[in-house]
């Protein structure tokens, strides 16, 4: 599979696809099957966004994203559309161009040049017996994806369900990225801590800078968010305190003191010494966390402090 291997300007994002990489919240509303004009206006908002945000992105870091999109649905599900998977909502949302039928050839070369589409590499369902590999170009549901077996070195690579989309990645990783050394940086986001957190425990060289971007409510690091990304990784807590014997209902900066020294040793290392970039919900969230990827990863290629 060394057609599929990544560039030495390339970096992998795995993104979760609801919620994160399309804003189905907060983009539309229970009519947006049958409001084509709302459905088409609605997904080109979200494309430009995306759209400015990785064309900033590369022009910034001097990186070019690969983005593979990370799901936990089935292949085979059928959803309300009466399609399978996430095929038809990927392909609607971000690869479908009509109106280029009216450009001209230079035109519509500029058109991609500037668009989100040409960062989308992959796509790897729940099942994980395979990826697809997007072209973003095809202009047509069904020549958009083919279908690509992991082979016997990928697929020996199983872990626990609770870390489905971390086996997801780890397999990907085998074929684009079999040494992990050929970009310095990589890019996770997700908007549910259990299941997309554990994407970013993956073990890389030293070097390798992860970032997790989890776009929800919540903007700040609180301890009870600290045990949420612990326990995703796969830690456990008493949460007895040595103080009173007791369990305690949450932890916050008051009784932190109060908890086993183990515990409290996993709470502050909750991120692995990895970056773990709180924003707001949905897309938007995704797109903040971009930018402030960018300028994170910028400050080191140049040699600067984070947070500079």
């Amino acid at each position: 599979m060394d057609n599929f291997r990544l560039k030495p300007d390339e970096m992998m994002f795995f993104i979760d696809f609801n919620n994160t990489l399309v804003d189905f919240e907060n983009e539309f509303d229970a009519k947006w099957m049958y409001d084509e004009q709302r459905y088409i206006y609605n997904f080109r908002d979200t494309r430009v966004r995306l759209s400015r945000a990785l064309t900033d992105f590369r022009s910034l870091t001097g990186i070019k994203p690969v983005i593979c999109v990370v799901t936990n649905a089935y292949s085979w599900t059928v959803d309300q559309n009466q399609t399978s998977g996430i095929f038809n909502d990927l392909f609607k949302t971000f690869f479908e161009n009509d109106h280029i039928s009216n450009m001209s050839e230079e035109q519509v070369k500029r058109y991609y040049e500037k668009s989100c589409e040409q960062y989308f590499k992959y796509l790897i369902y729940r099942d994980n017996d395979a990826f697809y590999k997007i072209d973003p170009f095809a202009n047509n549901l069904e020549r958009t994806y083919k279908k690509i077996q992991f082979d016997d070195s990928a697929m020996q690579i199983r872990l626990c369900p609770e870390f489905k989309k971390r086996e997801s990645v780890e397999r990907m990783l085998s074929v684009v990225d079999p040494k992990r050394n050929t970009s310095r940086f990589m890019i996770f986001a997700g908007d549910k801590i259990k299941d997309d957190y554990p994407m970013k425990e993956i073990e890389t060289p030293d070097g390798v800078s992860k970032i997790f971007i989890r776009p929800y409510k919540a903007k700040k690091i609180t301890h009870e968010l600290m045990r949420e990304f612990a326990e995703a990784k796969g830690e456990t807590f008493t949460k007895i305190s040595t103080k009173t014997g007791r369990k305690l209902k949450t932890i916050d900066q008051f009784n932190f003191s109060e908890l086993p020294e183990k515990e409290q040793q996993q709470l502050k290392n909750f991120d692995s010494g990895d970056i773990v970039l709180l924003t707001q919900k949905n897309n938007r969230g995704l797109i903040d966390g971009i930018y402030e990827s960018a300028k994170i990863i910028a400050s080191q290629k140049s040699g600067g402090q984070l947070g500079e």
